[in-house]
């Protein structure tokens, strides 16, 4: 618990609470905004090729209309999770402080689990704040609109709002730890994030396009199906459907945290810290 108190001393300064806090909030009222203004008949044009329809008043007028927005950005929420562990904790050996914590507090394997379970909490408390701010804000625009949010506050659209905060949070810790995994293994912050980054926003997607199987069972198609709820749950925006069951994505995103655990606590326990 040392640990943990201490990591949120720094997890609770101003730079990270509006860094990494205010980047989720910030993008999900941009999505809830822009998703809103399509339904609502207004032309979105991202890429300067012509008006781009992402959803519509029926879609948000269903129970589980008031979570599709964060749904959908839910590969976002995980690299921002993944840039936040990868950077505290490459930040330790770039900044030399993983020895003096070490000196503290010489079990290793304490300090880690105090880390990881106090950057755990800033990414479920992130996440319930993202949720918060794109339902209000999506309640404040629904009217104009033509959106009926009534379904939203039912026993469903509470259940599915439930659900989505468990599903999302959960998804963004398998790229979170995975993170945490190459910033112990490189020492590197500018290293880990761009890696992760690189795999999770590019290089998955484009080997899976000759490689089938890394394209519904790789991390990031199994975070994304976790946080959609599995082939049968709620569907993207843009109208993909994930190509994996939920239960599959739930053990699939459970192994690949395990084995990020696992690999992470056994470098950071038998490797020297000499500076």
């Amino acid at each position: 618990m040392r640990a943990f108190s201490s990591e949120w001393v720094k997890l609770s300064r101003p730079a990270t609470l509006f860094g990494f806090g205010g980047t989720m909030i910030g993008f999900a009222l941009l999505f809830t905004i822009m998703a809103f203004e399509s339904a609502g008949g207004r032309n979105i044009d991202l890429d300067g090729s012509g008006s781009e329809s992402f959803v519509t008043a029926a879609m948000l007028s269903l129970p589980e209309g008031s979570i599709l927005v964060v749904t959908d950005m839910a590969v976002f929420l995980g690299i921002v999770a993944l840039a936040l562990f990868a950077s505290n904790l490459a930040g330790e050996f770039s900044k030399g402080t993983i020895r003096m914590l070490f000196v503290t507090e010489p079990n290793r394997l304490k300090v880690l689990a105090g880390k990881i379970l106090a950057l755990t909490t800033f990414v479920a408390a992130g996440i319930a704040a993202t949720l918060g701010f794109s339902i209000g804000g999506g309640a404040l625009m629904a009217n104009r609109v033509g959106v009926e949010t009534a379904a939203w506050w039912t026993a469903d659209g509470l259940a599915a709002i439930g659900a989505a905060y468990i599903n999302i949070t959960a998804a963004a810790l398998v790229p979170a730890l995975i993170g945490a995994t190459i910033a112990v293994l490189t020492r590197s912050t500018t290293i880990a994030i761009s890696v992760g980054l690189g795999w999770f926003i590019l290089a998955e997607a484009l080997i899976g396009a000759f490689w089938d199987g890394l394209s519904r069972w790789g991390p990031a198609a199994v975070s994304s199906a976790l946080a959609a709820g599995g082939a049968g749950g709620i569907g993207m925006i843009d109208g993909a459907t994930p190509g994996i069951s939920y239960a599959t994505a739930i053990l699939l995103a459970v192994g690949y945290s395990l084995l990020a655990l696992t690999i992470t606590s056994t470098v950071l326990a038998r490797r020297d810290v000499t500076s």
